[in-house]
């Protein structure tokens, strides 16, 4: 809900603007700086967010970047300028881009394999509706009040954060096995000591926690993983997901919905159908729906399905989106006007559900547990921080694009991205549906690199 208020109170989502956006604060020359502010801090708190859960935990320091998003939230709440309107963004990048590291990695180290994709799914979901919630309720009520409901619902995610437990992988890997064991006893319940023995055990057996004994604790846990991230279990992994995150913002779901208005605009070419505001608030509720969906059908579709599927569908709508806006630029056409302007709003919608059911959730829900235990934290910070300099610098070449390829080739664009991305998909994403956090760390221990050519016999937990 935080999150969503930000995009109310940012500029980026305004379906009504009654003079009421906190860019009124931000005169002249600071008009354009919130975006640039948040964009300058957003890597700044991948980074560190990566860097620092792996030191210090995952819990304690999700706790720290709420309270700092929480501290942004009250400058901004009770702003009387454009500094504190920027001081606000800037902690509220930084711990908002931190909590996108350590909240995925925590559940991901937290939660039972078969129910890990549906727990941050869901969090997907609520994340887009309280979007569409605060964008209409900004037609009725003050920015400022609007970011007190932020300040609020982030004090209560401080205290709730208090009683969760920390992860006891990264406690096994700190030599922390009591409480790593009284965190196992309190998620598997009473009476279940044997199992919580046996998953210490096999959490010791496959972390490796022997080695580097000599160091400092805060050394061997900056030091160890810098020396071993070239290792062949641990790049592949990060390969993958890098590409696999990376080409996301080619694929189009970000740039569209951060232009929705403008691209919708562009496609109805001046056409008297749905307005462009309604239009986008009804593809956020398909997206939303679509998403909730998404929730069910993870239990028993793979990830590599719904990849798949998610980007064939995506490729079709966006590339035959792009060649009807490319027809409208011929001298005869075949259809109407308005046929064509509504063919192409279903196209739109059909692209976003679409990116909905699998690309849009994909990278977050595999990007932590894919990743080696020894370099989780940082390796997904560091990922994280490149999609949103490389997104921001999309984002902010946008018009150039547009002017350069106009409408139809930025769908066209999304479209070859989409099929690019699809193949790399089918032939290197892995199958972690249903497996523990271990058990996808082994199958990177194999010779091959591609999915296709995995030696199932090694591993009876990957022959899907």
């Amino acid at each position: 809900m935080p999150d969503a208020v930000y995009a109310e109170t940012s500029g980026n989502y305004k379906p009504h603007d009654h003079g009421l956006q906190p860019e009124n604060l931000l005169q002249d020359h600071h008009s354009n700086s919130g975006p640039s502010v948040y964009s300058i801090a957003a890597p700044i708190g991948c980074i560190f967010g990566g860097l620092s859960i792996d030191v210090w935990g995952r819990k304690k320091m999700t706790i720290i970047a709420n309270v700092i998003l929480l501290i942004g939230w009250i400058l901004i709440t009770f702003a009387q300028n454009a500094t504190m309107i920027l001081l606000g963004r800037i902690f509220e990048g930084i711990s908002r881009n931190e909590l996108a590291t350590s909240v995925t990695i925590l559940t991901d180290e937290l939660a039972d394999p078969r129910f890990r994709g549906v727990i941050i799914c869901g969090t997907l979901t609520s994340l887009s509706a309280g979007i569409i919630v605060i964008s209409c309720l900004g037609a009725f009520l003050h920015w400022r009040t609007a970011s007190g409901l932020a300040t609020l619902l982030t004090l209560v995610t401080v205290i709730m954060f208090i009683f969760v437990r920390e992860s006891p992988t990264w406690l096994i890997r700190n030599r922390e096995k009591r409480k790593a064991e009284q965190v196992l006893q309190h998620l598997w319940g009473s009476g279940k000591e044997i199992q919580v023995q046996e998953e210490i055990a096999d959490l010791i057996s496959k972390l490796g926690i022997e080695e580097n004994t000599h160091l400092s604790r805060t050394r061997r846990r900056v030091l160890v993983p810098s020396r071993i991230f070239l290792k062949s279990h641990i790049l592949k992994p990060f390969l993958i997901m890098h590409f696999f995150n990376l080409i996301q913002v080619f694929c189009g779901l970000n740039i569209f919905t951060y232009y929705t208005v403008d691209i919708l605009s562009k496609i109805r070419d001046k056409t008297e159908i749905l307005d462009d505001y309604l239009t986008t608030i009804i593809i956020s509720g398909l997206r939303t729906l679509t998403v909730f969906i998404t929730c069910f059908l993870i239990f028993w579709v793979g990830r590599r399905q719904l990849a798949i599927a998610s980007g064939i569908g995506s490729f079709l709508s966006s590339f035959c989106l792009g060649m009807l806006l490319l027809a409208r630029h011929q001298i005869y056409r075949t259809i109407s006007s308005e046929v064509e302007a509504y063919a192409a709003i279903t196209l739109v919608i059909l692209f976003a559900v679409s990116m909905s059911c699998g690309y849009a959730i994909l990278p977050l829900l595999m990007i932590g547990e894919t990743q080696s235990s020894r370099v989780r934290g940082f390796a997904c910070g560091y990922i994280n921080a490149i999609n949103e300099l490389v997104l921001g610098g999309v984002i902010k070449v946008y018009p150039w694009l547009m002017s350069a390829i106009e409408i139809h080739g930025l769908f066209i664009m999304f479209a070859a991205s989409c099929a690019v991305c699809t193949i790399f998909v089918y032939f290197f994403l892995p199958e972690t549906q249903g497996k523990t956090l271990q058990d996808i760390e082994e199958y990177f221990k194999q010779p091959n690199i591609m999915w296709l050519t995995r030696k199932t016999e090694q591993t009876n937990n990957f022959i899907m």
